[in-house]
């Protein structure tokens, strides 16, 4: 898994996944369109956000590190870009909180003392943009979101039960992180909802709802694909909240799939209203993560003769499991994509009742995995299971979850980097503490919580500290009022001490401190009801509403803050007005034809001046995107990045492309007018910008890219300051 982690670093970063057959990226716009498969991604460098615990898990701390530096470096969300909720939410939401889970650990070690909080910021960011799908008359989400736009211009209106149900543990956790409440709200009302609209002849519920009036779309009803994972957070948020009325909301649902959906050894499809009927003769691959769920639940007998059906099927189709099969175990859909269900709930059984055949089981699957998947530059699913042909596809579960299953397995406690048996895991395999229940959430009433036996915080899987106590049917868990003295003696201090991000640090951030690209400071500016918004070109608004402020005192904050910031926009503006710039020059050459041109350039107030004698030249290549305003995907390193104007500042533009190795740039304007004159490229106050960059009109950009199309590996520019400087006006940000 590590030298698969290093592969998809070396062929698809910054991607959001990788192509293991053509050693590339698939970037969502870029790559072919594969439909709505394509809506997981999101150009927020999912595989990677998605593997950071996996790397945690296996004890690869040196790695993790440097992968938690690139994301917080490069991750940013606010692009034009819908995506799917759930995806987002149990891959990237979870990915991030997962990752801060394992830096708050290795800090509690005495390791990544420079770690503040950044991917729990990142965190908040995200999970802001979230919120807007939760604006619906049932409050039910809307299943898709758009990152910098919200639910403006989506018009789904149904969802998957899975869907809708699949926000808690994250948001949740997020709340109990943070101290703001609000998201944990969301989601829990989202869940109770799904659960009082279940058909009362069943108590089972519907596999999609239409979230407006809150009916059923389809009521067929299973434990597979559109459901599964449902139930999971409702168990799983009962561990983590210690919230009675999740246990009884799973222990009545459990008891009604026992009676209306397993028959014999078989999980079945039927219809939540008239369960005696089933409406589909096959199973799918995501079924199999069902015995894990019943290891949770103290069902050990009912899930070892599940799991052993599945086992059967995997058995009989080369030890992959196919996406969709018959209850004879033939295949009804034939791909494998490496899915992590059946390793997992192997996994949880063998932890269950160490029983060594579950070991051979592991070895089995991961030999065919080996065997028929692996690829030069991954591991690359099946497009049939029988004939063995080759999917360009590798999705990014494969390393969050199925290879991490795997490795906790087969691995010692001395070789798994964090106390796994104190933390629950999600849908995606993300780590969330147990002890998270004792940190504050104002609107989580104590009265409502049920303390787990302490025994669970040495969680050990054995039937008597665990199963014993909440095997469904059983005697209810006791019910008195948690306190942090049912904690592990090591995380009482850090309960207390890392509950919540301060929000008392509006009077710290000065007008001339703020930087819109710190999540830190986007957050402090929503509190005080101040919302940021990009306008055309590279300028920024600031709006400011009162009402949306969290308190009254910080409503007035941002008063405050608003008349610093025009003020300080003033300044900015009188001491760029005073300076005195010189006009730059672009020499273009073509080594092809030796075809030569040369474009009157404005300087940049930021990075290396090319003054006295100071001089850049390389070969052209122009950015994907080309704007340049997130991480450049394509290879400009040792060249010069050809980028546009618009979406983002010139500053960030530069930084971008200088992140991505290039040595200069050049960027062209996007004015209407054929020449717009020559403009000065203003920063944002922080010069940390080491190569040198200028600026050319949109007539001399059109020539400089008809002579780029025709000749772009030989074409080169040299970025120079010419004989006789010549006036230059000034423009703005």
């Amino acid at each position: 898994a590590v030298v698969s982690t290093q592969s998809t670093g070396m062929h698809a970063f910054p991607a959001d996944k990788l192509m293991p057959l053509s050693c590339k990226g698939r970037v969502r716009g870029l790559t072919q369109s594969r439909g709505e498969v394509d809506d997981a991604l999101g150009r927020y460098m999912l595989t990677l956000v998605d593997t950071l615990d996996t790397l945690m898990v296996m004890k690869e701390y040196e790695m993790f590190e440097d992968a938690v530096k690139l994301v917080i470096r490069g991750l940013s969300f606010d692009t034009d870009i819908t995506v799917n909720l759930i995806e987002a939410n149990i891959r990237i939401l979870g990915g991030l909180l997962g990752a801060h889970t394992g830096c708050l650990y290795l800090q509690s070690i005495g390791r990544l003392t420079w770690y503040s909080n950044e991917l729990l910021l990142l965190a908040v960011d995200l999970a802001d943009r979230f919120l807007p799908a939760f604006d619906t008359p049932t409050g039910v989400p809307i299943p898709k979101i758009n990152l910098r736009h919200g639910t403006h211009g989506i018009k789904d209106n149904e969802t998957c039960t899975a869907c809708a149900g699949t926000m808690y543990l994250e948001l949740a956790a997020l709340s109990r992180y943070t101290g703001n409440s609000s998201y944990e709200g969301y989601a829990r009302a989202a869940l109770d909802y799904l659960y009082k609209k279940r058909f009362s002849v069943s108590d089972l519920p519907g596999s999609t709802m239409n979230i407006n009036t809150g009916n059923w779309v389809r009521k067929d009803t299973g434990v597979g694909a559109g459901i599964d994972s449902y139930y999971e957070y409702i168990l799983k948020g009962y561990l983590i909240s210690g919230d009675s009325r999740l246990w009884d909301m799973f222990s009545k649902q459990y008891e009604a799939t026992k009676t209306h959906i397993k028959r014999s050894k078989y999980m079945m499809t039927v219809h939540a209203g008239a369960p005696k009927n089933r409406v589909r003769e096959h199973q799918d691959a995501l079924q199999a993560f069902w015995p894990g769920l019943q290891v949770l639940a103290g069902d050990l007998d009912d899930a070892q003769d599940v799991h052993a059906h599945f086992l059967k099927v995997a058995d009989s189709n080369q030890n992959t499991l196919p996406e969709s099969f018959l209850f004879t175990g033939q295949f009804y859909w034939p791909q494998y994509y490496i899915r992590p269900e059946i390793v997992e709930s192997n996994y949880m059984l063998y932890k269950a009742t160490r029983d060594p055949k579950y070991i051979e089981v592991a070895i089995n699957i991961l030999n065919a995995i080996e065997n028929r998947c692996k690829v030069v530059c991954g591991y690359a699913a099946l497009k049939n299971v029988a004939t063995g042909e080759l999917e360009d596809r590798m999705d990014s579960f494969v390393l969050a979850e199925t290879f991490k299953y795997f490795y906790l397995t087969f691995a010692e406690d001395e070789d798994i980097g964090i106390p796994i048996d104190d933390y629950v895991l999600t849908t995606e395999a993300h780590l969330i503490p147990l002890h998270i229940q004792f940190f504050s959430n104002e609107k989580v009433n104590a009265s409502d919580k049920v303390c787990p036996d302490k025994k669970i915080y040495a969680w050990t899987w054995l039937a008597e500290r665990l199963f014993g106590r909440y095997l469904v049917g059983s005697e209810r868990p006791r019910t008195d009022t948690c306190s942090l003295d049912d904690q592990p003696y090591n995380y009482r201090n850090r309960a207390q001490k890392i509950s919540k991000i301060p929000r008392t640090i509006t009077s710290a951030l000065k007008a001339s401190n703020f930087d819109y690209k710190n999540p830190e400071h986007l957050s402090v500016l929503r509190s005080m009801g101040i919302n940021v918004e990009h306008m055309d070109g590279e300028k920024l608004q600031l709006v400011h509403n009162s009402a949306t402020a969290y308190s009254e005192q910080l409503g007035v904050e941002g008063m405050i803050f608003m008349k610093e910031i025009t003020e300080h926009a003033k300044q900015m503006t009188q001491a760029t007005q005073q300076q005195v710039v010189a006009t730059k020059e672009l020499f273009v050459q073509s080594l092809l034809n030796r075809e030569t041109a040369t474009f009157e350039a404005g300087k940049a107030q930021f990075g290396p001046d090319l003054t006295n004698g100071l001089r850049i030249a390389g070969t052209a290549e122009e950015a994907h995107p080309t704007e340049g305003c997130s991480v450049i995907l394509n290879k400009v390193a040792g060249k010069i990045a050809i980028m546009h104007r618009g979406s983002c500042m010139f500053v960030e533009k530069v930084r971008n492309a200088e992140n991505a190795g290039a040595i200069g740039a050049v960027i062209i304007d996007n004015g209407e007018a054929a020449t717009s004159g020559v403009l000065a490229m203003s920063g944002d106050g922080t010069d940390d910008v080491k190569i040198p960059s200028l600026f050319i009109n949109k007539a001399d950009g059109t020539k400089l890219l008809e002579m780029y199309g025709r000749d772009s590996a030989m074409l080169v520019l040299e970025l120079r300051e010419p004989a006789t400087p010549k006036p230059e006006e000034k423009c703005g940000s």
